[in-house]
């Protein structure tokens, strides 16, 4: 047995059932040339009788049959005497799907061809069970109508037909997922080996259909699952939370890139590689919210010095995943088509958001000038008309006050604004030394002048008389836009962190009173680009890629609000 097939045996001993194996079983199938009528999570809740997977396919001898899959993982992958004897045990499940039949007229043929049942586990058989076993499937099987198939021969059948011709299909590819895997859970590890062989899995592609389109697809599916489990195994959701972004962004580059993001086949796997996102991000919240909703949840006692930074960064990073995980959320459920079920879990997010943001100080005391990207995050999911509730516009008005308190303070009590060129080390090195570096910028920023086309919004002018007063001496204040007609700003997006592809608008400063000030964005006309991932019904994704490349959110998502 090769290395890569020692990898893949590995893997697969340590699926559990209702986890990885019922989702990677079914990929193997349709790589395997099966057309799956029914899996696992389609009759989750309902009777099964020994029918996890139900298929349509041919046999080694070409021989059609209907196939009949029972999955055993985890506590039950090793097949003895208790789990096969007991009640609703293996033994009565492969009676179950030989006795009960599985009817579907709506396929031709199908309820006219031969059964064929599979017990799959990801284990072995015990020697002391081995003898009983067989007589009892000699007794009640004729010749070809049952199997079995253990760790050695899913081990097989997935490095022939899966990993071996997908995954690790050539030396580089096992190259970079062995180092990928092996420094997942080092600190400050950057993924750059997960983010190459990503790309290296996009430059094989010569043509956007068929087998070379199934077999990307099957391969950013199985990355994505490996990443998920033994990001588990290592008790590090946060490396499969970041992994998943990239892939995410970059599929859906690459579906852009080919024009075919309203084909409903890509549709359908790019939705599977979200699926999987969404459960990374479900046990990473479920993980962390708990702890991270209580008073200063977000604060490490053990950061000591570096909690004066680390805890604000820790409480923007984490607002920007919430809302990001609250929008993925209303895609993958009934909300995408349901306009009430969207409403009520949105306003259900909202409120998860609320308590975080009200209990950690950290989300209201900005350090950087790019912590203006979650803060507009949280304005536009929170303003968006069709869910907007009065408490919603309150709530953020007090937070929007309590930013501008936190960078007042931060003004006066260190002669310090959040850093323009968003460099963490020239913030550690001017709070450390107790004196601005020549390095650190923060006499120009975007993040204030947003903060005042809000207060505009909001028509609030106590808090627009707290920059004037507090924020707004010898400030260059920016806002960055792109011109559609040069760049195709949608794609940038996706790719990069954007720098000279901005065009800087200066605001004037506040040096007038209120009214004056809403006067000069009268006739102000926010041009909405019509952005086709937000057509193709994505455009949380769009979000995510500003979250992830720290670009600003462009004036026209707050604009059309004044």
């Amino acid at each position: 047995m090769n290395s890569a097939s020692i990898m893949v045996q590995e893997y697969l001993g340590s699926l559990k059932e209702d986890r990885e194996l019922d989702y990677l079983f079914p990929i193997l199938l349709n790589s395997m040339g099966f057309k799956i009528i029914q899996t696992a999570k389609e009759s989750k809740g309902q009777a099964q009788y020994g029918k996890d997977i139900i298929a349509i396919g041919k046999d080694s001898n070409g021989v059609k049959y209907r196939w009949y899959f029972e999955l055993k993982g985890y506590s039950d992958r090793n097949i003895n005497e208790k789990n096969y004897f007991a009640e609703d045990g293996i033994r009565e499940s492969i009676l179950a799907a030989k006795d009960t039949a599985f009817i579907d007229s709506s396929i031709p043929e199908f309820n006219n061809l031969p059964v064929k049942i599979i017990l799959v586990h990801n284990g072995v058989i015990k020697p002391s069970l081995r003898v009983t076993f067989d007589g009892f499937i000699t007794k009640n099987f004729n010749e070809g109508e049952f199997e079995r198939w253990d760790i050695y021969q899913l081990t097989i059948l997935f490095s022939e037909h899966l990993f071996g011709e997908y995954l690790l299909s050539d030396d580089d590819s096992v190259r970079l997922l062995k180092k990928t895997l092996a420094f997942l859970d080092t600190p400050d590890y950057d993924y750059g080996d997960f983010k190459k062989l990503v790309n290296l899995q996009f430059d094989k592609v010569f043509e956007v259909r068929g087998r070379s389109l199934k077999k990307l697809f099957a391969t950013l599916n199985l990355l994505e699952a490996l990443i998920f489990h033994y990001s588990v195994l290592g008790k590090n959701l946060l490396a499969a939370k970041e992994c998943s972004k990239y892939l995410v962004l970059r599929t859906w580059r690459w579906v852009l890139n080919n024009k075919v993001e309203e084909k409903l086949a890509i549709k359908k796997e790019f939705n599977k590689l979200l699926m999987t996102q969404f459960r990374i991000l479900s046990a990473y919240f479920k993980k962390t919210y708990p702890v991270a909703s209580i008073e200063n949840g977000l604060y490490s006692e053990n950061g000591v010095f570096f909690e004066k930074i680390g805890y604000p960064l820790r409480c923007f990073e984490y607002l920007d995943d919430m809302i990001y995980y609250s929008r993925l959320r209303e895609h993958i459920g009934k909300a995408k088509t349901n306009n009430v079920i969207k409403r009520r879990l949105r306003n259900k997010m909202k409120d998860l958001i609320i308590r975080i943001v009200e209990n950690n100080s950290g989300c209201w005391r900005p350090l950087l000038d790019n912590h203006s990207i979650p803060i507009m995050q949280l304005f536009v999911y929170f303003v968006e008309v069709s869910s907007r509730r009065q408490e919603d516009v309150e709530f953020f008005v007090d937070y929007l006050s309590q930013v501008v308190h936190g960078i007042a303070i931060m003004k006066i009590k260190n002669d310090l604004m959040p850093e323009f060129s968003n460099s963490i080390e020239y913030l550690i090195e001017a709070l450390s030394m107790g004196q601005k570096p020549e390095e650190y910028t923060d006499d120009s920023s975007i993040l204030i002048a947003t903060l005042l086309e809000l207060t505009v919004i909001f028509k609030n002018e106590v808090i627009y008389g707290e920059i004037q007063k507090y924020l707004s001496k010898d400030m260059n204040f920016q806002i960055p836009t792109i011109d559609c007609e040069s760049y195709n700003v949608e794609e940038l997006l996706l790719e990069k962190h954007l720098h000279k592809e901005y065009h800087i608008e200066m605001l004037d400063k506040p040096d007038l009173d209120f009214k004056d000030f809403i006067n000069r964005f009268k006739g102000v006309k926010a041009m909405v680009p019509i952005y086709r991932t937000d057509t193709a019904g994505y455009s949380f994704v769009r979000y995510l890629a500003h979250s992830y490349y720290k670009n600003e959110l462009l004036p026209e998502e707050w604009r059309i609000y004044l």
